[in-house]
Formats: structure tokens, sequence, C-alpha cells
């Protein structure tokens, strides 16, 4: 994997159509929706028989290294080796419509992640997070050719205008061009994403060599931190449901109608359906089999 080579001098970069004053003053439409953001906790070290990575490789590294810190410098050590300068590791939980957490590994952030990435809300309008839940393969990419698919018919629209703001912010950051590998996380609404970048303006440099070298590094953090990303997840949506929609999932769960659950729990037929449909709405599921699935799959009954 080499790609044609662009130029390297400041003109190959389009200049932005608004200026920094713009930027700061308007609001990315994401934030019209907000998120939560969940920050997942490095574990403490523990014994070698509770390990619950592989002892081999970057991943046995990564778990028998004893605090947050420590890991984030093994990982920026090895970036540099393969030609990157920040790495961050972090998910989104989707519903049909929209994303409604960010979750982020505190071991595995970035300065920059803590900043106007998470501030402005650009976690859902960026645009390689899209593209790589998508393709089958490592999306790589450089600001250049992400303006340009940007570039259409939302034009001038605020979302147009949010995807300008982080293209901006990225470069200001030193973040122009990298590499991003999207994975599904089985049993849950999340996706991960390890996200490589560099300050080199063009993505030409990245050979596949480097996807490969990249993907073993992604893929270790991934083993690593998978187990927290999953337990975080999870405790948000056992938390964020009452004991009266624990008991509604778990009578259709065994096949109650709506009025056996309302029997059970002293209330009307109605009263059922209208939990259940905001439960629906809520996980993102269109019938009362797709909820059962889910939340039996999330482990909430």
């Amino acid at each position: 994997m080499h790609h044609a080579a662009l130029r390297e001098d400041a003109s190959s970069f389009p200049p932005s159509r608004r200026s920094l004053d713009a930027q700061q003053s308007e609001t990315p439409t994401s934030q019209q929706h907000p998120i939560d953001v969940i920050w997942c906790n490095d574990p403490r070290q523990t014994s070698a028989d509770d390990q619950p990575c592989p002892s081999l490789g970057i991943a046995g590294a990564l778990a028998s290294a004893r605090t947050a810190a420590e890991r984030n410098r093994m990982i920026n050590g090895l970036l540099h080796l393969v030609g990157f300068s920040t790495f961050a590791y972090f998910a989104l939980e989707n519903n049909v419509k929209q994303a409604e957490r960010l979750f982020l590994h505190e071991a595995f952030v970035p300065p920059t992640y803590r900043g106007d990435y998470v501030k402005q809300g650009y976690h859902e309008i960026d645009p390689r997070t899209l593209a790589a839940r998508r393709a089958n393969a490592p999306m790589v990419w450089d600001l250049y050719h992400l303006r340009e698919q940007s570039i259409g018919s939302s034009i001038g629209t605020p979302e147009d205008r949010a995807v300008d703001g982080f293209l901006s912010t990225m470069r200001d950051d030193g973040m122009c061009s990298g590499l991003m590998f999207a994975m599904p996380i089985p049993g849950t609404r999340l996706s991960a994403f390890m996200s490589f970048t560099a300050p080199r303006r063009s993505r030409d440099w990245i050979t596949s060599a480097t996807v490969e070298q990249s993907l073993s590094i992604a893929l270790s953090v991934h083993a690593f931190a998978l187990p927290q990303l999953t337990a975080a997840s999870r405790s948000c949506a056992t938390n964020s449901l009452t004991p009266f929609e624990r008991e509604l999932l778990m009578g259709i769960a065994e096949g109650a109608s709506d009025k056996e659950i309302g029997r059970r729990l002293d209330t009307s037929a109605h009263n059922v359906d209208y939990h259940l449909r905001k439960l629906r709405k809520r996980f993102g599921v269109a019938n009362r089999i797709e909820l059962t699935y889910l939340t039996s799959k999330l482990e909430l009954i």
C-alpha cells in the first residue's frame, strides 16, 4: 500500500473556508445533541494469575506495566519507531441514528483528545470514524483528502462548517496524516477506534509495512483495553435502567404479554407498552425481539 505523492508545500492544503474567529464563535452541529463522555479507568496492577491479557508481545508488556503513564510511554516509544507522533484509543456507542456515548481510555488518550476533540464534539462529525467503520481495510488518510471528501452538496451548512473546524483543529495540532482502525465490540453497541497521526502533510509516506506495524500496536492495545471498555459500557447501560424497566425486560424475555407484565407490576398494559416503546427508542431497536436479544447480549437481564 503506497499512495501517489501529494505536494508537501503549503499550497497543497486548501485554505480554510472561514477564519479562526468564526470557528470559535460557532458551535458544531454535534453539540446540539451532546453525548456522555465516559472515562475508562486504567486497571491497577494485578497478580499474574489475574492478568486478562496474553503474556506475549506488546499486549503482554502492557499488562505487566504498573501504571497508565507507563503504558502510555510504552506506546509512544513504539509510535516513533513506526513514524507517528500520537495514538488514541476510544470507542463510540451508537444507536440507529447517532452516537450516544464516547468512551476514552485514560492510558491511551493524547492531550489533544482531552481538549477540543471532546469539547467541540468532533467525535460525532469526524469523517474518519464513519469511513473506518464502513471500510474492510485500515483507513489511510491526510487532511487534504479528508477535506476533498467533505466538499459536496453540504457546503455552507452547519455540518460542513463543523467538519471544517475539525480539520483546522487537526492541522493546528500537527495531526495531518495517519491511520485509523475500527473494530466492533461483540455483545455491545460499541465500535472501538485506534487512531495514529503524524504531522506530515501527505499520506504517501504510509506503506504496507507501516500499516502492518501499526496494526500490531493497535490490536495489542485493543486486547488489553477491551475488558475496561466493555465493563464501562455495561455499567452505563445497567445504571441507566430503573428497577421498573428491568422488570419489563425480564417480562418480555420470559415471553409474557403486556397484560401479564402489567399485572405483575400492578400497572396497565398501556403503561407497559409506553415504557417498552421508550426502551426500544433508547436502545435503537425496532421490536420486542430485538430489544430482548440486545439487552440479553449486554447482560442487562
